[in-house]
C-alpha cells in the first residue's frame, strides 16, 4: 500500500512553490469543491501537518487546525474540547493525519470518535503516514474509513480508497467536489 511518508510531507512543508500556491488559493480562489477540512493530528508532528496543509491548500482546500485558532484557550480544558467538537461538525470533511504520534495521542482517537458520531462515514478520511523506516503505525479501527493515498511512489496523483481495498475509488479532486460542499 502506497502511503504518504514523513520525508515527503517534510518536503511539502519546505516547498516554496506549494506554499505560494497555498497562499494564493487562500487569498483569492474559491476552492475546488469549497471544501473545508478539520485536520486531526498530533502537535508533535507540526512539520508534517504543515506539509499536508500546504499540499491541500495548493488545491484550494481550506484546512482547520486547532493551533491556528486564536480563539482556543491557552490551556487545554473543557472549552477546548467543546470548540473542537464544534469545528469537527462545522467542517465538511474530517481528516486524520495517521502518524505514530497521532495514533498514540489521547486527543486524536477522541476526535475520530466525535467525527464517527457527527459525520457520515464518507466524510471521514485517514491519511496513513509511513515513518522514515517505511512502517505505518496505524490502529485497527482506522481500517473502518476511507484513506487518501498516493497512487504511486512518484506522489503525482492521489486517490481516495475504500477501507481495505487496493483499487482507487476516486481521484482526490472528485472526492472534494462530492463531499466538500
Amino acid at each position: 500500500m502506497a502511503c504518504f511518508t514523513e520525508s515527503k510531507l517534510r518536503s511539502y512543508s519546505r516547498n516554496r512553490r506549494l506554499k505560494k500556491e497555498a497562499r494564493d488559493n487562500v487569498k483569492g480562489f474559491k476552492s475546488l469543491a469549497e471544501a473545508t477540512i478539520f485536520l486531526s493530528h498530533s502537535h508533535s508532528d507540526k512539520e508534517l501537518v504543515e506539509g499536508l496543509i500546504n499540499w491541500l491548500s495548493s488545491r484550494g482546500v481550506e484546512v482547520y487546525v486547532d493551533w491556528e485558532d486564536d480563539r482556543m484557550p491557552e490551556k487545554t480544558n473543557a472549552e477546548t474540547a467543546d470548540r473542537i467538537k464544534k469545528q469537527i461538525t462545522k467542517n465538511n470533511i474530517f481528516m486524520m493525519l495517521a502518524t505514530r504520534n497521532a495514533c498514540n495521542s489521547r486527543w486524536v482517537p477522541w476526535e475520530v470518535g466525535i467525527a464517527d458520531e457527527k459525520k457520515q462515514r464518507d466524510q471521514i478520511l485517514v491519511v496513513p503516514v509511513e515513518d522514515d523506516s517505511g512502517k505505518f503505525h496505524g490502529n485497527e479501527y482506522l481500517q473502518l474509513y476511507r484513506s487518501l493515498r498516493p497512487q504511486s511512489s512518484s506522489f503525482t496523483k492521489f486517490g481516495v480508497y475504500e477501507p481495505g481495498k487496493s483499487r482507487r475509488k476516486m481521484m482526490t479532486e472528485e472526492y472534494l467536489r462530492r463531499y466538500g460542499g
